[in-house]
């Protein structure tokens, strides 16, 4: 069985503000899962996901299974991915799977980025992606790229928009080679001839600075991006309605 430790209390009940909340609002918190999974040839070792407490059954599970999902994702991945050789090579030995999370806003929206480390059985290397998350604790659902961005956004002249908007490591980008976003890149599936599907390679956070955008992949190099923007720079290509709960929380400073 899993073992789970409460690490740290990090968001409160009000939406965005980022102070620690009290009451017996949900409370979005740290948990280090320890578990060994052999059918998998993994094993969790302080591998750090977000946990909401106080919300009915049905949403907690809903909520806590969307913010396990990076987890449950290298778990697969790493299984989906050995190869026999490389299997021969761990012997009875697993591999490692860590993650270490980031909070955007904690509150009513929770947003928080899980970066997944893994220590292999076998002799190699490869870096597994950051994965951001964001979920609505009214709703006991996680928000899609079309509940955080509108709906011309995710056309190609929209994320064209958005990308100029940004800012961030563009010339290592360009040194990369990498190609302009895509609509398919803001949401999961199956890339480059892998055999389980992958996070999307653009993940959104919504921080209490504003919007960012993590590209994130499997892979040593070219995987890992970071650009941000207030949300008023980015207004008119967010959501309305999001963009209208960021305000009324505080979160865009107006």
């Amino acid at each position: 069985m899993a073992g789970v430790l409460v690490a740290a209390l990090l968001a409160g009940a009000a939406c965005g503000g980022g102070e620690d909340g009290g009451g017996d609002g949900p409370r979005a918190v740290v948990v280090a899962e320890n578990a060994d999974r052999p059918a998998q040839k993994v094993v969790f070792r302080g591998a750090e996901r977000v946990e909401v407490q106080g919300l009915d059954a049905a949403a907690a599970r809903r909520v806590n299974d969307a913010f396990r999902a990076p987890l449950e994702w290298a778990a697969t991945w790493a299984a989906a991915t050995l190869l026999p050789e490389q299997k021969a090579e761990c012997g009875d030995r697993s591999s490692e799977i860590r993650g270490k999370v980031r909070f955007g806003l904690k509150g009513e929206l929770v947003s928080a980025a899980t970066a997944i480390e893994m220590a292999p059985c076998f002799e190699g290397e490869g870096g597994l992606p950051t994965v951001p998350v964001t979920v609505d604790t009214k709703t006991g659902r996680a928000l899609t790229p079309e509940d955080v961005l509108a709906a011309k956004t995710l056309t190609a002249p929209g994320l064209a928009q958005l990308w100029q908007r940004l800012d961030g490591p563009r010339g290592d980008w360009a040194d990369c080679e990498l190609e302009p976003l895509r609509r398919a890149d803001l949401f999961p599936g199956r890339r480059d001839g892998d055999p389980a599907d992958s996070p999307a390679p653009a993940g959104l956070l919504l921080a209490p600075g504003g919007l960012e955008l993590i590209w994130s992949t499997t892979g040593t190099d070219c995987n890992n991006f970071t650009f941000k923007a207030p949300y008023a720079k980015v207004k008119d290509l967010l959501n309305p309605s999001l963009y209208g709960r960021l305000a009324a929380s505080g979160a865009t400073g107006t």
